[in-house]
């Protein structure tokens, strides 16, 4: 019984402990994503930098439908940045009048990541 005791007291300390678990990454900041049409098939990504300093990684994603960060296989991943310093991408050749819509994933060297908001950009028709 007394081993029970010990064993329920350690079982909750550790699911007390909430987001300074050891057992789960700390996720990066969060990037604010703004995107623009830049011409009839370009759109211009731009997002704030991640100033972690075990920053790993961004993920850029397009979609022709909204809601990326719940489905990411409906989206195409577009690239995968390893320089925290990049800060923009330009989606070329797409097609005029198109709507689409982008989010980004920042991921850490610890295994965490967290999504930016998701924009969506449209393209102006050539008609």
């Amino acid at each position: 019984m007394k081993r029970l005791f010990v064993f329920a007291a350690t079982v909750a300390l550790i699911t007390a402990c909430g987001p300074d678990n050891p057992f789960e990454p700390d996720n990066p900041p969060p990037s604010a994503l703004t995107g623009v049409a830049s011409g009839s098939t370009t759109a211009k990504l731009s997002w704030t930098m991640c100033p972690d300093t075990d920053f790993a990684g961004y993920t850029l994603y397009r979609s022709s439908s909204p809601g990326i960060q719940g489905n990411t296989g409906s989206a195409s991943v577009l690239i995968v940045i390893d320089k925290n310093t990049t800060t923009t991408y330009f989606d070329e050749n797409l097609q005029p009048g198109a709507i689409w819509y982008y989010a980004l994933k920042t991921a850490n060297e610890g295994g965490g990541s967290a999504w930016s908001n998701e924009v969506s950009v449209k393209l102006p028709s050539t008609e």
